[in-house]
């Protein structure tokens, strides 16, 4: 049985949509995967309604049993994309930041790094999806505690960052076809290429986007996907930080050493390298046991708690051990941050030479020990330099 060659692909207006599923699901020799056009078209039909739940559904269904190609992914978040409203890219973010899978027991101790960052002067777009993975707690259950408030539209984000320096978007208000392509994938019962995609889109085009991931080889494939993206012309220029993340938020674990892939792209020129942010609390153990009973409200208790470890009201609702580990997620993930700024800047604070990750460690600890000011902290100081530089 002949595969099915290359299609005469049409608007999503005009496309039959039959003919992808059928080059998907024509049997075990004549089947193939989309192309990145082909999955674009694909994504883009469904979420003008040309291609039908059915349709979606089977495509979805048969890429995830045949195992999803780069082509795919990138074509689908190449798809998801242009069909973003086109004022979302206007937005000006310096850090974009996916927050899709939710934690099964800890607290999301990654909004703390995001705070002192919009605190001083950086601004933070985080999107996420809170029903993708009911069963965990996401970032979303957790905005109120620090007084993060969320954007609907290009228009409430921007007014949000204007004001806040960081907004959260659900997924489904930066593009309404991720609720779509949600609810078919829970309905499935299987892991789709969506799951990943999201993950990709960068709506703002923010020249730093992090990229967490937790399942072996998905590294490789968020690599591959960033480096068709920006041969595609598809993402702007900029660094995307690829890792595996805590229980797969985005988020940093301080108890393993973490290799961090940075796929760099700026014109043609596309380049990937790595570094490693160490451990930072070799030979522990503990502070698992209770952390699912946590509330919210200890992220704004810890931020106001100038000394963590000496704070008799938060010892009363953590151990030592679990004062121990969020305070070194916070470090961890504010280290590989400050790494990516720096490789943005292709400056340092005070250096004329790039950060090393040792410098970064210790710039992490003096910006999360001086949180509370706008003179003393090294990222207040970074931020006006760069602003100075930009203008």
């Amino acid at each position: 049985m002949p595969k099915i060659g290359a299609l005469t692909l049409t608007s999503a207006e005009t496309f039959d949509f039959r003919l992808l599923i059928k080059a998907l699901g024509k049997g075990e020799k004549g089947s193939r995967s989309l192309t990145f056009a082909e999955a674009s078209l694909l994504l883009e039909g469904f979420a003008l309604g040309h291609a039908t739940r059915v349709q979606m559904a089977s495509a979805m269904m048969l890429m995830r049993v045949r195992g999803e190609t780069v082509d795919e992914v990138a074509g689908i978040v190449a798809g998801l994309r242009h069909s973003l409203h086109r004022d979302w890219p206007s937005l000006a973010v310096d850090i974009d930041w996916p927050v899709y899978a939710g934690k099964r027991e800890q607290l999301p101790w990654l909004l703390l790094v995001a705070s002192l960052l919009a605190k001083q002067g950086f601004r933070v777009m985080l999107h996420g999806d809170s029903q993708a993975l009911p069963h965990r707690r996401h970032v979303e259950s957790c905005l109120d505690a620090l007084n993060i408030r969320c954007g609907t539209n290009p228009q409430s984000a921007a007014q949000v960052l204007a004001s806040d320096n960081i907004v959260y978007v659900r997924a489904g208000d930066l593009v309404p076809v991720l609720d779509d392509c949600r609810q078919l994938h829970q309905e499935l019962g299987l892991r789709s290429v969506i799951q990943t995609a999201a993950r990709c889109i960068n709506p703002s085009n923010a020249p730093i986007s992090l990229r967490s991931y937790f399942h072996p080889g998905l590294d490789d494939l968020h690599q591959q996907v960033s480096e068709t993206l920006f041969a595609k012309n598809e993402y702007s220029a900029g660094h995307i930080a690829i890792f595996k993340g805590l229980q797969g938020e985005t988020e940093f674990n301080p108890r393993v050493s973490t290799l961090m892939k940075v796929v760099s792209g700026q014109a043609a020129n596309v380049t990937v390298s790595s570094l490693t942010v160490p451990t930072l609390l070799a030979g522990f153990f503990g502070a698992k046991v209770g952390q699912a009973d946590l509330s919210s409200d200890i992220l704004a208790l810890l931020w106001r708690e100038s000394q963590p470890l000496e704070s008799t009201e938060l010892s009363r609702v953590m151990s030592r051990t679990m004062i121990e580990q969020a305070s070194s997620s916070i470090i961890a993930t504010l280290t590989a941050v400050l790494l990516l700024l720096n490789q943005q800047s292709n400056n340092s604070v005070g250096l004329q030479q790039p950060l090393t990750v040792e410098q970064a460690i210790n710039l992490s600890q003096q910006c999360w020990q001086h949180r509370f000011s706008h003179t003393n902290n090294p990222l207040a100081q970074w931020h006006k330099k760069e602003r100075l530089c930009a203008v």
